[in-house]
């Protein structure tokens, strides 16, 4: 796993491009020239090049492709002998494939010649250009008159980015330092190659217990990056370097800025070329650079006394839509503004400091908040009672602290300020529990705060402390009792979400939400009714009420800033729920890859090895079982790294299961389904006792499930729990008609995978009777019920009796159990039998035996071979990178 010392652009494939070659080949096909465009740096040469490589050997062309791509210069000699060589169109003889680059900067004469050349039907013309650049006359004409079609090269988004990275180091790529990358980049492909190369060579880029990790830029880029970011923004004119420069210092701003209101004819024009992008967020607009690792460049190459000017200039305008309100819209603003005075050497005043160190924490900035609650602390202000110091900023600091994963720190910080506030209580009781895992004095603490004020959100503190210790019946208990005191009452707000979230998991989805709509909720503070939303959409998914989840989801976006994280985290994950459930399982992949790439994202309702979870499962819905694979690798790793909490282990864990039979391992998976369903039974947690023996039933043991669900009793009100075990017993007695009955039950919900399923085991059962018409009939709704489906497959264990389950294209082409894939791939990075053996908890000798297992499905004899059947396939993956 070391960088190669050959050329960097040779060691990355072109990927990820699949759909614009086709589409470009299809130009060909029908006897017309493509132009390719795209901002600076997604690849259009390196597409052109390919497409040129390709031709011959795919027979595309109807004529002879030109020797490589030509320099301008030496276009005028070329088109003279191709007007020699090649016959007029209608001709008998072959005609010229000609690839001009950057056809933009083409000198008028020599386009006029070429324009002449390609409507004769001399020469095919594949050309290049920068998107928003105009485009000569004569060529302007060919597009004008569809000689030339256009295809739009865009950037990598977050999975074509993770699809790069993998090809390039040849083994999983943690989802955080993809996401930094593509950040950083915006998926441009020259960027992301360069910035690539530099973290190998500078070994902050390395692999680390199987998954390659970097943990971002230290300090400003410098060398190719840095040079590679600059001459993308080469060719700007004055007034475009003011208004990069100005974004580079502050990152987005809103447009209604009056520095920007005056330049708002240059942002539209970078905008159409894809150097700035506009998005909105909340009720305005912003601007931002669409690669911030130029941003990076220009502002470390500005002269100091310019910046400082620009940064107070900026703060200025920024600090009166600031001072307005410290939340909403303005937060950031407001952010924005101080980090900005203190970084030209100013010296806000403690209270914007901690205001906008309260913003930073949201944002999920931990450095960022650590130096404005220092920069508040150092200014002396004391608490409101002149005694003691900042407890505010104190307050702060431990909790950015702690978000860095600095808890010792933390504990130190807070242990200074306690007593002060019940926030500073609750950071306390958190970082113990989450962040050192000293859970039972975490719980310790949380009662005495009950003790001390049993009518105050030190109730919520306990309930968290609870779920955590799998004290699910006491949290609920606690919940009922709350619920007969004031509804205005902090513990009522802090502990009641909990205690619905807790009636949810044990198997009363329909209790949950009874103890919520008890509420009046828009009476309560924000914290709080952004809680009551979050499990009121959690407990209607469980419960099987599609709509119901969406409303609460709705206004759980409405009511977040975009710039909250950890708001925006728990709505992506419920929203994920909301398109597995219905079938649409790359939409959930796509949100749960920006879920996962949150660091800190640990609490009651979600963990870090949870969410990757989902997207493993998501991506196996999808069809990308090796992807998944893949993915239960860092799954695994976030997972040691984690304080044990049994309610979201568990639930990893069918994650996993789920995997492992879509990828063909279903007895592991059964293994793994019985694990959780006995745990789960054994805690009382009945939600995920139930869903582990539905997947079990799913799975094929459907008998062993049906007696496990007898003993685990009835549930509560809700469609879903039913259906769920009828589905169970229906597929242990083999009843064709309940499956096909359920199928129409399961749609009638809105969940047409599992519809297309149940009614796909119908037909199977109606073929073993020897019912084929009824067997037929089944077959038909299980396909219409997968027509309705955007994305999700059928599971191979549910397929069709005559057909074999689809193979995953990426799968290098062999049936692989999952525990086959995982091996196979970690041995493809070069890790030894040992090292493969303690990443996945098993012997040497199990290891060598899937080894074998795998050398023999596949043909190969060695772990270098391997590395052929793992890299992403040209044709099938998608990715180019280069200009």
């Amino acid at each position: 796993m070391t960088a190669h010392a050959s050329d960097a652009a040779a060691r990355w494939p072109v990927l990820n491009r699949e759909s614009e070659l086709d589409e470009i080949e299809g130009l060909v096909v029908r006897g017309r020239g493509a132009l390719v465009t795209g901002p600076p740096g997604v690849g259009r040469t390196r597409l052109l090049q390919e497409t040129l490589r390709r031709l011959p050997r795919e027979g595309t062309a109807a004529g002879v492709v030109g020797p490589g791509i030509p320099a301008h210069r030496d276009l005028t000699g070329l088109l003279e002998r191709c007007v020699t060589a090649a016959p007029l169109r209608g001709g008998s003889g072959p005609y010229a494939v000609l690839g001009v680059d950057d056809i933009h900067q083409l000198a008028a004469t020599v386009a006029e010649q070429l324009a002449v050349a390609v409507r004769e039907g001399r020469v095919l013309l594949l050309a290049t250009a920068l998107a928003g650049i105009p485009l000569p006359t004569a060529v302007e004409g060919l597009r004008r008159d569809g000689l030339l079609g256009d295809v739009e090269v865009t950037a990598f988004d977050q999975a074509g980015t993770a699809r790069a990275l993998r090809a390039r180091l040849g083994s999983q790529v943690a989802t955080d330092t993809t996401a930094r990358c593509w950040d950083l980049t915006g998926g441009n492909a020259l960027l992301l190659t360069e910035l690539t190369e530099q973290a190998l060579a500078d070994g902050t880029l390395r692999p680390t217990q199987g998954l390659w990790r970097w943990e971002g830029l230290v300090g400003r880029p410098a060398g190719r990056v840095a040079e590679t970011a600059r001459r993308m923004l080469d060719g700007l004119d004055s007034d475009e370097q003011e208004l990069v420069a100005v974004l580079s210092l502050v990152g987005s701003v809103p447009d209604d800025l009056p520095r920007l209101a005056e330049l708002a004819p240059v942002a539209e024009r970078l905008n159409r070329r894809g150097i700035v992008v506009a998005e909105r967020t909340g009720r305005r607009l912003r601007l931002r650079l669409g690669q911030p690792l130029c941003g990076h460049a220009v502002a470390a190459g500005l002269p100091t006394l310019t910046a400082r000017r620009l940064r107070r200039q900026l703060a200025d305008e920024l600090e009166p839509t600031g001072a307005v309100q410290l939340s909403g819209d303005t937060g950031l603003d407001l952010l924005q503004s101080v980090s900005l005075r203190v970084d030209a050497g100013q010296h806000p005043p403690a209270g914007r400091l901690r205001a906008a160190a309260a913003t930073a924490l949201l944002r999920f900035e931990f450095e960022s908040a650590e130096r404005l609650a220092r920069a508040a602390l150092d200014t002396g202000e004391t608490a409101a009672d002149g005694r003691a110091p900042d407890f505010a900023a104190t307050l702060l600091l431990g909790r950015a602290l702690a978000g860095q994963g600095r808890c010792n720190e933390a504990a130190t910080a807070l242990a200074a300020a306690d007593g002060r506030s019940a926030e500073v209580t609750a950071a306390r009781i958190g970082n113990l529990a989450w962040g050192l895992g000293r859970v039972t004095e975490a719980a310790t603490l949380a009662d005495r705060s009950v003790q001390r004020a049993p009518h105050g959100p030190a109730r919520g503190l306990q309930a968290t402390v609870r779920l955590l210790q799998d004290r699910l019946a006491d949290v609920a208990e606690t919940g009922d009792a709350v619920l007969r005191e004031s509804h205005a009452a902090p513990a009522l707000q802090s502990c009641l979400p909990l205690a619905a979230f807790a009636r949810t998991e044990l198997g009363d989805a329909a209790a949950g939400l009874a103890m919520l709509e008890r509420c009046p909720v828009e009476s309560w503070q924000d914290e709080a009714r952004h809680a009551h939303r979050v499990v009121s959409a959690h407990a209607a998914l469980e419960s099987g009420d599609i709509a119901r989840a969406r409303g609460a989801l709705e206004r759980l976006r409405c009511a977040g800033a975009s710039w909250d994280i950890r708001r925006r985290l728990r709505a992506d994950v419920l929203q994920a729920r909301v398109y597995r459930v219905t079938g649409r399982a790359p939409e959930a992949a796509a949100l749960l890859r920006r879920a996962a790439a949150v660091q800190d994202g640990q609490d009651w309702f979600t963990t870090r090895a949870w969410v990757l979870a989902q997207l493993a499962g998501a991506l196996a819905e999808s069809g990308q079982s090796t992807e998944a694979v893949r993915t239960l690798i860092e799954v695994r790793a976030a997972a040691r790294q984690a304080v044990p909490y049994p309610v979201a282990d568990d639930k990893v864990a069918l994650e996993e299961a789920l995997v492992l039979g879509r990828s063909g391992d279903v007895p592991g998976a059964l293994r793994r389904c019985g694990e959780v369903a006995r745990r789960a039974a054994a805690a009382g947690r009945r939600t995920t006792a139930l869903a582990a023996l539905h997947l079990m039933a799913r799975l094929g043991s459907a008998g062993q499930a049906a007696e496990r669900l007898d003993a685990l009793g009835g549930f509560g009100a809700g469609a879903a729990a039913a259906l769920r075990a009828e589905h169970i017993r229906a597929l242990a007695r083999q009843d064709g008609e309940a499956l096909d009955d359920l199928a129409d039950r399961f749609a009638s919900l809105g969940g047409h995978p599992l519809a297309a399923e149940s009614a796909s085991q119908a037909h199977r059962v109606w073929q073993g009777a020897g019912r084929h018409r009824a067997g037929r009939a089944s077959l038909a709704g299980s396909r219409g019920y997968l027509a309705a489906c955007v994305g999700t497959l059928l599971p191979g264990w549910a397929a069709p009796a005559d057909r074999a389950p689809a193979a995953d294209p990426s799968a290098g082409g062999a049936a692989l159990t999952a525990r086959e894939h995982e091996v196979a791939v970690l041995a493809a990075t070069r890790l030894t039998n040992r090292e493969i053996a303690a990443r996945l908890t098993v012997s040497v000798r199990t290891v060598e035996n899937h080894l074998y297992r795998v050398y023999s499905k596949l043909g190969v004899t060695s772990r270098a071979l391997l590395g052929d059947h793992f890299a992403p396939q040209p044709l099938a993956a998608q990715t180019a990178h280069g200009r």
